[in-house]
């Protein structure tokens, strides 16, 4: 595991600390603040963990089942009982045994959150530190299912110990009670299976091999013996299954072992193949980080905000741990470790994110949804990720199809992807023909559904119970427009110049048809919509962002929402309510946050709306939301860096699933596509960051496109953007373009600041960016880059200052350690050339 000396802590927020682990941001916590612990995941399975960093229960993604409940570990000691002891002194004497105490925490301990586990370091009376490593195997789309938990114990007291280590496992998580076990001595386990599913295997496991079992149905006695454990099996149904280590240390010493929980639903010869995988541990720990570090240092944002830099790791940290291989192909659910079901227009925004991080995600999500497209052009609503099975509520219409036609445009232009050009434009044609169909005779997609709740709500809040939003609903028609307008390009792309035009001419009709019918005189905003029976439904809401998104409203009316949705009966420190807090039908704490709440990723759309007209306001928007999940955590019901689902719309504490899937790549898509700037359409592509005033410079790498690689440092050289970028198709007027890039050759000592590097013939040029907010020198190595034997002129660039100033000719070797001061949120360029 890490050590301590490679955290580097940044500013904290309440009580977590920030800190970087190889460029990679981690929050430390007392463990007294935590409501909960992280949410893993991997190609077959799902878990969760509790406040104390204990699991919570494993969830095996191939039969959408809890197959095992908690796994707790607990440290005892051989101390004698005598009031126990007495009562069974013969038959302990017998045994050779004695009474053992479990040994209780000294104070509070510290949690270390990391995208890829979970740590938990406390002390134990008798001078005893423990630290608990907690994490799936996540190396690629092939894991078994498997949670392993890592025990570090270190002596660190002047005499020799004797310590019997516990952990207890619940064994039928949410199966049926009917668990018969025998214990493996080949594997050091004891194997479990369901009476009526024998194929339903689990291992619980430890390394090395456990020295004492027990099965049993009295749980106290399982997880708190006053005993050494008496190796017995015979008892069935809903039982628990300890293991005890017996380990020795002396004075200063360290040992460390795990225990291996695992699942296979294919029956008692497989479970041994995934025991072994897990067995090396170290190495999967290892490779699990290094899949994370890779998928984070993957379409790599680094701006002045440090929250927003935060952010737009964790966002992709949560994505990657959502995604599993399911008998469809890689999918993720929408509510992971309960659901099997793959929602198409979760699946669509999912596609805006992961298309710049995981692209081959993309791919099987979209593949799958074109598969279930009914023979009319409609997309479904959901698909089950193990059975294929699929539902769309009997609606005409809802924001799926469209939905669906931006998603599978945006891939293949954003990754250039020409198979999934292929193979998905017969089907985004008939889905764009189908939505077309569906105009009335005002020229509005038309929902004709007469239900409640799913059977009767056309967008995105759908599960609102009792509710209707049907007819032309002004946030399907928006989604429409933009659909038709992004299939006329794909048209263009595949050669079809006739079939483009009459698209972009049916998305023209579309945008006026909206603005004609579906705007408000009263107040210049939108129509919530005009229901089936004609009746037109005033409500602001925050689907106001809707025609904003999608370019449909004029930029008068995009800041007339603007400003309404920034009212504080909208906005709050975590971001934007659905509903305003003076609506009577505002309710903050119910309905899945659908009338009231705060939820995160319409914030984000709120972001992306406001970008164009205001930088600032996006800003603003992506640092409420995710500044919430990280402060106060016991208060607020979060995990420093979990994207949890939504917020209660008046206390603010989280009140959905403790990690959403589809609220991270919200946040990814408004930083490349928002922040960035990034305008990829057809196959051209260009960068124009929209960034506020405040921000003076941006840092971008591997952010891979259908155009190639972007990487840059832009600089805000008196009114302007300047880029330094190793790029070659970024040939903009306001572009230093250089040979290569030799960023990796540069090394800040300050996690604070951000830096780049760029190398052309004799010239090189180094970036960087501050982070703090403070003044202070920026030390930096530059020993790899620069030539000792070489003599450089050397000039420099001080955001606060705003010109080169020459500082004259120095060898290389006495260049390779240098500082400057940087102003705060500011920027220095040095240039040495040779």
């Amino acid at each position: 595991m890490p050590q301590d000396n490679e955290i580097r802590p940044q500013k904290p927020e309440g009580d977590t600390t920030v800190g970087l682990q190889n460029g990679i941001f981690t929050y430390r916590i007392p463990d007294t603040d935590l409501a909960h612990g992280s949410s893993l995941g991997n190609a077959h399975a799902w878990a969760a963990s509790k406040a104390t960093g204990a699991l919570e229960s494993l969830f095996n993604t191939d039969i959408g089942r809890k197959v095992t409940g908690s796994l707790v570990v607990n440290i005892f000691a051989p101390y004698r009982d005598l009031l126990l002891y007495s009562r069974r002194e013969a038959e302990l004497h017998e045994m050779g045994a004695d009474t053992i105490v479990r040994l209780t925490t000294t104070g509070p301990g510290t949690f270390t959150i990391h995208p890829a586990y979970q740590e938990h370091s406390y002390s134990l009376i008798n001078d005893i530190h423990v630290t608990e490593t907690f994490f799936l195997p996540n190396t690629g789309f092939d894991d078994p299912a498997a949670a392993i938990q890592i025990i570090d114990i270190e002596n660190l007291s002047t005499w020799e110990q004797s310590l019997a280590v516990i952990g207890c496992l619940y064994l039928p998580g949410d199966t049926n009670k009917d668990i018969q076990t025998r214990f493996d001595r080949g594997l050091g386990a004891v194997i479990a299976w369901n009476q009526d599913n024998p194929d339903w295997v689990r291992a619980f496991a430890s390394l090395p091999d456990p020295d004492a079992y027990l099965v049993t149905h009295d749980i106290e006695e399982a997880w708190n013996p006053r005993y050494p454990l008496p190796n017995k099996n015979d008892e069935t149904g809903e039982v628990v299954a300890s293991l005890q280590l017996s380990i020795f240390l002396r004075p200063g010493e360290k040992k460390r072992f795990a225990f291996i929980v695992a699942f296979t639903p294919d029956g008692q010869k497989k479970i041994g193949s995934v025991i072994k995988y897990a067995s090396d541990y170290e190495k999967l720990l290892q490779k699990t980080i290094n899949r994370y570090e890779k998928v984070l240092k993957t379409a790599d944002v680094m701006t002045p905000d440090t929250i927003i830099n935060q952010g737009a790791q964790w966002c992709k940290a949560n994505m990657l741990r959502v995604l599993a291989n399911y008998p469809t192909g890689i999918a993720f659910t929408n509510d992971p470790g309960i659901s099997s079901n793959v929602v198409i227009r979760d699946a669509a925004w999912f596609v805006f994110g992961s298309d710049f991080m995981i692209p081959e995600a993309s791919c099987d999500l979209l593949h799958e949804a074109a598969k279930r497209q009914h023979d009319s052009g409609l997309i479904i609503e959901y698909y089950d990720a193990r059975t294929g099975g699929s539902e769309d509520y009997g609606l005409n219409i809802n924001d799926n199809t469209p939905l669906f036609i931006l998603a599978a445009a945006h891939h293949v232009e954003a990754t250039g992807h020409r198979s999934c050009l292929r193979n998905l434009y017969p089907v985004m044609v008939k889905a764009a023909e189908y939505i077309i169909s569906q105009e009335d005779e005002r020229g509005l997609v038309f929902c004709s559904a007469r239900g409640t709740g799913a059977y009767g709500i056309a967008g995105w809040r759908n599960i609102i119970p009792g509710r209707s939003i049907n007819g032309a609903v002004t946030e399907i028609n928006a989604e429409c427009y933009a659909a038709l307008a992004a299939i006329a390009r794909i048209c263009k792309m595949a050669g079809e110049s006739e079939k483009a035009d009459r698209f972009a001419q049916e998305a023209e009709n579309l945008r006026k048809a909206i603005n004609e019918h579906l705007k408000n005189p009263a107040n210049g905003m939108y129509y919530l919509n005009i229901d089936v029976d004609g009746n037109t439904i005033t409500e602001v809401t925050a689907d106001e962002i809707f025609p904003m998104i999608f370019g449909v409203s004029d930029e008068d009316t995009s800041q007339r929402i603007t400003m309404r949705l920034s009212n504080p009966d909208f906005m709050t420190s975590a971001g934007l309510r659905t509903v305003s807090r003076l609506n009577p039908l505002f309710t903050p704490d119910r309905l899945i946050g659908l009338q009231g709440g705060v939820w995160p990723g319409v914030t984000w759309w709120y972001a992306m709306a406001s970008v164009q007209s205001d930088p600032s306001v996006m800003v603003e928007s992506l640092e409420r939301s995710y500044r919430q999940y990280i402060i106060s955590p016991a208060s607020f019901n979060t995990v420093p860096g979990q994207f949890s689902e939504w917020f209660d719309g008046e206390t603010l504490v989280n009140r959905g699933m403790r990690l959403s899937p589809w609220e991270p790549p919200r946040f990814l898509w408004a930083m490349i596509e928002g922040a960035v700037g990034l305008n990829v359409r057809g196959c051209q592509a260009e960068v124009k960051p929209r960034i506020p005033r405040k921000w003076n410079w941006l840092r971008v790498r591997n952010l891979h496109t259908s155009i190639g690689t972007i990487s840059f440092f832009a600089a805000r050289i008196g009114e302007r953007l300047l880029f330094y970028t190793a790029s070659g198709f970024m040939k903009a007027e306001n572009t230093e373009l250089y040979d290569s890039d030799l960023t990796e050759l540069i090394t800040p000592i300050s996690a604070d600041i951000i830096a780049a590097a760029y190398g052309r013939g004799d010239e090189i040029i180094a970036c960087f960016g501050d982070t703090s907010g403070e003044k202070k020198p920026a030390p930096f190595n530059a020993a790899q880059m620069l030539d000792n034997a070489r003599r450089y002129s050397v000039q420099v660039y001080q955001s606060e200052i705003g010109q080169w100033v020459d500082l004259g000719r120095h060898s290389g070797g006495s260049l390779s350690r240098l500082s400057i001061e940087i102003e705060p949120y500011g920027f220095v360029l040095f240039k040495f050339g040779q």
